[in-house]
């Protein structure tokens, strides 16, 4: 059992590697965490040299910049991480470290799952707060509202228990995306992100093409659609399983491309 999971070792491995991510990561990660500041900077800035004054930053630009960060921390953070796994010197010191691949594999899942969003959204909801509190007149309302995010993490439940349990799903889509992408990383040498997208494209593609093939049709019969969905409950249940279903199969399918990737590396 040491040779597969040992609580010690695992713990030193996982500051270990916790050092190695703040270096390799750290520094790009502060810098998207602190995106509405840097919006804010770059919109002060232009209004001034327009010579049309500061008005109020529109929630649109803090939107977006938001969402482009979050795309560059779900394609970039796994390459970044643990990209080097693919080098072959890098690679070597990779598989001499005193820990199982278990050990790794979970390391590894703790880091972009859990310890990557964590960090991430608190530098976000952080720097978007003060740069509120400081400018309201200027910058204008918090983009991220706690409020907002303390009522989806109530969960979205009907009156019988049956609902969309919307904090579930953001975490569980930014799992099989950011997995996705470090598990390309782990695989590609070179052009890591954009030969991962190309796989992810090809799947969606043969994906598609089964689903056709399979139910005979691409066409959906649009009256037996709205009869289904004329009982809610049914309805809701559905969609419940069926979600489950498809993020069970995908995070779980990554987890284990994951860990048999760490454990087939040679160099």
């Amino acid at each position: 059992m040491n040779n597969i999971f040992d609580i010690k070792r695992f713990g030193n491995y996982f500051l270990y590697d916790l050092r190695r991510a703040k270096n390799n990561f750290g520094l790009s990660l502060l810098i998207m965490g602190l995106i509405p500041v840097i919006l804010y900077v770059v919109y002060l800035l232009l209004s001034l040299l327009s010579g049309k004054g500061v008005n109020l930053m529109p929630d649109a630009m803090k939107f977006a910049g938001v969402l482009a960060v979050l795309f560059v921390v779900i394609f970039g953070a796994g390459a970044k991480m643990y990209g080097f796994v693919t080098e072959k010197r890098a690679g070597s010191d990779f598989l001499m470290l005193p820990a199982s691949t278990t050990e790794k594999w979970l390391s590894l899942v703790l880091m972009v799952c859990i310890v990557l969003p964590v960090v991430f959204f608190v530098l976000l909801l952080l720097s978007d707060g003060l740069m509120s509190l400081i400018f309201p007149n200027t910058y204008g309302n918090r983009l991220l509202d706690p409020g907002f995010t303390r009522d989806m993490l109530s969960g979205m439940l009907d009156e019988d228990g049956v609902g969309l349990n919307l904090p579930a799903l953001l975490f569980c889509s930014w799992c099989e995306n950011i997995l996705a992408f470090t598990l390309g990383a782990l695989c590609f040498k070179r052009a890591k992100v954009a030969k991962t997208l190309l796989c992810l494209f090809v799947f969606g593609m043969v994906l598609s093409t089964l689903l056709v093939i399979t139910s005979g049709t691409s066409h959906i019969d649009t009256d037996r659609l709205m009869t289904f969905f004329d009982n809610p409950d049914t309805a809701l249940s559905f969609v419940n399983w069926t979600i489950n279903i498809i993020y069970a199969l995908i995070i779980g399918g990554l987890l284990w491309g994951t860990w048999y990737r760490l454990r087939t590396i040679k160099h």
